[in-house]
């Protein structure tokens, strides 16, 4: 009897009663099915936004070669002009550079 009474003392000993936990409470913010279908909308125009980009990236006319080779070549000149110009001693060299240029 001692022996029950002694694990029933223990066994009460051990036990505590759970602690309560406060109740959540959320808050309701929006409907999610209205929050899915407003980004579905929103996705969906960036979808056609960027087709159309695409679109007008492929219709755009492409540069030959020699328009590009050319439009490089004045690109050049106007880099040597801008060194003479902010550098007046470089005058010197810039028929050095344009016959370089024009060389390609």
């Amino acid at each position: 009897m001692k022996t029950f009474l002694f694990f029933f003392l223990i066994l009460l000993a051990a036990c505590h009663r759970p602690e309560m936990i406060a109740k959540t409470e959320y808050l309701k913010l929006a409907d999610s099915i209205e929050v899915l279908t407003l980004q579905q909308k929103a996705s969906d125009e960036l979808i056609v936004t960027l087709q159309d980009s695409i679109a007008d990236l492929k219709d755009r006319p492409l540069m030959t070669s020699d328009q590009f080779l050319t439009l490089y070549k004045y690109d050049r000149l106007y880099k040597y002009y801008r060194i003479c110009k902010n550098n007046p001693t470089q005058w010197k060299y810039y028929k050095g550079w344009t016959i370089r240029v024009f060389e390609l």
